[in-house]
């Protein structure tokens, strides 16, 4: 009899073992996958070193990726139907935060031995899908929109090339400029630049790519509430600032580009949306 297919059931790991983030910067590169309500940021870079800063706040450079390992719920390897490009995934589970952060290892030469091998160094059980639904569950706060919100989330899905998002991502990707994409999520900050080469609206979202390749950012404009257009200071230097809040306030997504040349003009895409 063969021995089961790696992962036919998702493993539980030791999300607390002191060399856990260590080994995880020497699996090399890394596709990392940040989601929340409104927006899905995804990229591929080669973490480096992890650093931590201050007491509670570990920083991968390479990634542009912090996260807060105390607030580190549970660390599980599993494979995803919808991924059959990758072996499998960690999802990194956090308190309060209803969507995991993903990470595959690209292995195609080796049959996934890197991630195999970070599994077995950390394996704690193996649980069936159900158990780690239910796990998630007791922890994950469930989001149920009004039927207000929900209807207009429903328009807003019907044409997300109303959004004012669209114009804004439009304008990136005609001007070929570079944007500096952060996204906010419970638990982890996922940051990277990117120069939009292409604009789609598939299946009621607002998809940018990367001109690199390396690097898409996915926008979901039916719980995207209000957006804040508006000049920022960085580190000396004025930035147009676009600010996406979601249906319950909290801050999803944020974009800026040099100079404040785009806020009348991006505010006035978002002001001829609340007019239509």
């Amino acid at each position: 009899m063969r021995p089961p297919p790696f992962l036919h059931l998702p493993i539980r790991l030791l999300h607390h073992a002191p060399a856990l983030f260590e080994e995880l910067t020497r699996l090399g590169m890394l596709c990392v996958r940040g989601k929340n309500l409104t927006a899905e940021l995804v990229a591929i870079a080669d973490p480096g070193e992890a650093v931590l800063k201050g007491s509670d706040r570990l920083l991968f450079p390479g990634l542009g990726l912090s996260l807060l390992p105390s607030r580190l719920a549970g660390l599980h390897a599993l494979r995803l139907a919808r991924l059959p490009q990758h072996v499998g995934m960690l999802e990194f589970d956090f308190e309060k935060g209803s969507f995991p952060l993903s990470i595959a290892v690209p292995d195609e030469f080796s049959a996934g031995s890197r991630l195999k091998s970070f599994v077995a160094a950390f394996c704690a059980e193996e649980v069936t899908v159900e158990e780690l639904f239910a796990w998630r569950a007791e922890f994950t706060p469930a989001f149920e929109a009004c039927p207000c919100c929900q209807s207009i989330a429903d328009q807003r899905r019907a044409c997300p090339e109303r959004h004012p998002l669209a114009p804004i991502l439009a304008d990136l990707a005609e001007l070929r400029l570079s944007a500096h994409c952060r996204l906010i999520g419970s638990g982890f900050d996922f940051s990277r630049f990117i120069t939009t080469r292409a604009l789609s609206f598939d299946e009621g979202t607002i998809t940018a790519n990367d001109d690199g390749g390396d690097c898409v950012l996915r926008i979901d404009p039916a719980f995207a509430h209000a957006i804040w257009v508006l000049p920022v200071q960085v580190d000396g230097e004025c930035r147009t600032t676009v600010r996406v809040y979601d249906t319950l306030g909290s801050l999803n997504l944020e974009l800026s580009v040099p100079g404040d040349q785009f806020v009348a003009p991006w505010q006035s895409y978002c002001a001829q949306a609340c007019s239509q």
